[in-house]
């Protein structure tokens, strides 16, 4: 089946052709976007937001012609923003004034980070059971989706979902935390 008719499928909500397509380009856009993070858990967070946008905006979203270009002009904006994003944060390090503490830990400073711990572990235990799962495989464990998804023989689209809504609930109630 040709790219633009997965993608019109896609459009109407159709996860599978969205599995398809994801499965024909997932590797390719990684080892696109590998080329310009130099780091291959970097490369897949940026192919697989890329994808998220897609499935989140499917109904928005109108390619007329070329599914491939758009994929690869994707994954190439999203790794210069994210170069851009590192080069911020590194020619702005000089300008970070570093204070030690002159003697040991701060009890204070210790305390509030355990509490902040145990707060954003409630998170996580609060989610679903194969959610906490793939998360705490991606995030704690640092595996790849691929390997998550082989592991738990599911698809590489649901552990993608699975982070998606993962990492928006952590956020809505964290912001909650900190407020």
């Amino acid at each position: 089946m040709e790219d633009l008719d997965l993608f019109i499928k896609v459009k109407s909500d159709d996860t599978q052709a969205f599995e398809i397509l994801f499965e024909r380009y997932y590797k390719r856009l990684c080892g696109f976007a590998y080329k310009f993070t130099k780091k291959p858990e970097i490369a897949e967070e940026i192919v697989s937001t890329v994808f998220s946008s897609i499935w989140l905006k499917r109904g928005e979203l109108n390619i007329a012609k070329n599914v491939r270009a758009y994929l690869f002009r994707s994954v190439y904006n999203h790794s210069l923003n994210y170069l851009k994003s590192r080069k911020q944060v590194f020619s702005n390090i000089e300008d970070v004034e570093i204070e030690l503490p002159a003697t040991g830990e701060n009890p204070e400073n210790s305390l509030k980070l355990k509490e902040l711990e145990d707060e954003i572990e409630a998170l996580i235990s609060a989610m679903p059971k194969q959610r906490q799962l793939v998360f705490r495989m991606s995030r704690i464990d640092c595996l790849k989706y691929s390997e998550i998804a082989e592991l738990l023989s599911i698809s590489v689209f649901t552990v993608q979902n699975h982070m998606v809504e993962a990492v928006k609930y952590i956020s809505s109630h964290y912001k909650k935390l900190t407020a």
